[in-house]
Order: structure tokens, then sequence, then C-alpha cells
């Protein structure tokens, strides 16, 4: 094992620096590892030598930072997290996982090596990426099997994840969860955790956790729907406003022509479409697709004979943050007067709350 002196970055904030140690085992072929604080990848705050898949390397960071420790794999980084509270810390990646330094560190890598999605479902995933392409009625119904045992999965690590999180409200560690997971929390759950005082609110690593709290603050109920502007399929400008507002309930349907479960849910929205259009319901598809001609064909395909429009950018569509989108299919249901009565309405639940308005 050799030691070696970090590259600490310039940003580094002297004053709050806090001094770290760490070694650990990584693989035997990696020949550098790499520090990042706060999960900002782009920017290490420090890199050292790795001999015979060990290393030890010194540096610093910002008092409670986040810091990820491991080495890149292809184009990402494969690491392993820990809180810079100034004790040593030793870490172990390579088949397995592990961290271990401060009680509170030790609780922290506990919770990682317990909450290892990829880890614990490896042996499965590996075996639905095989069966997946079979369309025999017996490798439909290994698929399934296959599948429902990986959600199952899923769900137990991220039970783990969030029990930690509400453990952990005095401390640091979990914003690095609430970076990477808070998308699977409903709306009110995140306001909640945004009210609850939660020492790890702090951290930068929950700032895009905030934007997009606020971004879906603007598709909720009571709220009037936000305006926005994009082609038409004639490539004419059109906007929401053209047709929301206007005295007629509008769902305004974020989808896209790649998107399997937007394609599933359409038969809803069609159903929905035809059973009320005579009334005043009108629908708008916004897209995130990039490609016109997908676009144009799934619109053809689908039987979507309502308005469509799109700025064709992928997930960089302008619905995205205007609304808080994030996973698709999503929709909001707008009232006459503008205001937002309902948003992701799915299935049944679409066309029941339409049979309410239009009873």
């Amino acid at each position: 094992m050799i030691t070696i002196s970090a590259l600490i970055s310039l940003t580094a904030c002297a004053e709050d620096g806090v001094k770290f140690k760490i070694k650990g085992t990584l693989p035997d072929t990696v020949k550098t590892v790499v520090v990042i604080a706060n999960g900002n990848q782009k920017s290490p705050i420090a890199t050292g030598e790795v001999k015979n898949g060990q290393f030890t390397i010194e540096g610093s960071a910002q008092k409670d930072a986040i810091l990820g420790i491991g080495y890149k794999e292809q184009q990402r980084l494969r690491y392993v997290s820990a809180l810079n509270d100034g004790e040593p810390i030793e870490i172990r990646l390579v088949d397995d996982m592990m961290v271990k330094g401060s009680k509170l560190n030790n609780e922290f890598g506990e919770m990682q090596v317990n909450s290892d999605f990829m880890a614990k479902g490896k042996d499965l995933i590996e075996q639905w990426q095989t069966l997946r392409n079979d369309t025999t009625e017996a490798g439909k119904a290994k698929t399934k099997e296959l599948m429902d045992k990986i959600n199952a999965i899923m769900e137990e690590t991220d039970n783990i994840k969030i029990a930690y999180i509400k453990a952990h409200k005095n401390d640091m560690t979990p914003a690095m969860l609430m970076s990477e997971m808070y998308y699977n929390f409903e709306y009110q759950e995140l306001v909640d955790f945004l009210n609850s005082g939660a020492v790890w609110l702090n951290s930068p690593m929950v700032d895009r956790m905030k934007k997009q709290v606020e971004a879906m603050g603007k598709r909720q109920p009571g709220r009037k729907f936000t305006d926005l502007e994009m082609n038409d399929t004639e490539g004419k400008l059109a906007k929401l406003s053209d047709w929301v507002g206007k005295g007629n309930y509008v769902l305004v349907d974020f989808w896209a022509s790649w998107c399997g479960p937007c394609r599933r849910e359409m038969p809803h929205v069609v159903k929905a479409y035809q059973t009320y259009k005579a009334k005043g319901f009108d629908v708008v598809g916004v897209s995130f697709d990039q490609k016109e001609d997908a676009w144009k064909k799934a619109i053809a395909d689908l039987g979507l004979e309502w308005h469509n429009i799109s700025d064709l950018k992928g997930w960089q569509c302008a619905a995205s943050p205007a609304y808080g989108i994030n996973s698709i299919p999503s929709n909001i249901l707008v009232g006459p007067d503008g205001v937002i009565v309902a948003c992701d309405l799915r299935g049944e639940a679409l066309l029941n709350k339409l049979g309410e308005i239009y009873k």
C-alpha cells in the first residue's frame, strides 16, 4: 500500500475544509482512485494512484460533504459514499462494497450495502435480459415472473433507503439518497420533507430536488396553467392558451412515441376523448419526441385526433421545467377558467373524473 497526496481543487473552501484520509481496495485493474464531493463528478477534488488494488489518499473538503470514492468504469464513475466528518475512512469496492469509519459512516455504509439493488438483483436481471426477447408463452411467463421478482427487490431496497432518510433527519447523509430518488416521491411527500427542518436540506445535493418541487407545484390542483409555445404537426406555432382556459375542460397530455407506458395509456385517453368531446372536452398532446417522423406516425397509429404540439427536444422539452415532468406519461386536467383541477390521471381514473364533471 502506498500513500499519496491528493490533488485538491482550487474551489475548495480552506476556511471550512476538513481533512480526510481514506484507504481502500479497488479492482486490481484500476490505476487511479477518484474522490468527488456532493455528487459533482465533473470536478473531482482529489485523485490518487492505486497499486495492486490498494490505495491511501488524503485531502480536504467542506465539513460534512458527501464524498464519493471510486474509479472510472467506461464512461461513468463507480463509487461508494462517505461523510467527510474528519475521521479516517476505509472502503472496499470490488465484487462487494464496504464503508467504515465513524459510527455514522458505519451506519451509512451498512445502508448502502443493504440497499444495493444491482448487487441483490444481478442474477435475476441477467436472466431477464436473456429471456426478454423470448416470445413463446413459456418465455413470456418466465420473463414476467423474473420482472415481478426484480420489482420486489427494487421495492425492498427503496424501502431501506426511505427508512434511513426518515431515521437520519439530523445529519447530512440522506442528501445523497434524496438526490438520487426524489422522483420516487409524490409532490406532497416532497413538500413534507422540505418543511421537516431536516439538516440534510442544507446540502447542495438536494438543490435539484428543491427545484423539482417548485416545478411540480406548477401542475398541482388549484394552480393556473403555465402556457407553452411549440409547433403543431404542420410546423405552425401554437400555444396551450389557444385551447386551454377558453371555457372547456382540457387534458394536457405529456407523452412520446418512444414511451411504451405512454402508448399503453393512450386507449384510455382516446376513449375519454371520444366519450366526452361532444360535451366540450378537449385534449392537447405535448410530445417529448425528438424525431418528427416518429411523432407523426405514432399520432396516426394511435388515433390521436386531438391537438398535438412538440418542440422536438426530447427531455429538453419546454414542458419539463414548466411542469416538473421527469417521467411520462403524465397529464394535467385544466378547468374552463384555466385552473388545474387534477394531475396524473391514469386509466379509469381519467374516465371517472370526467364522469363526475359531465354527470
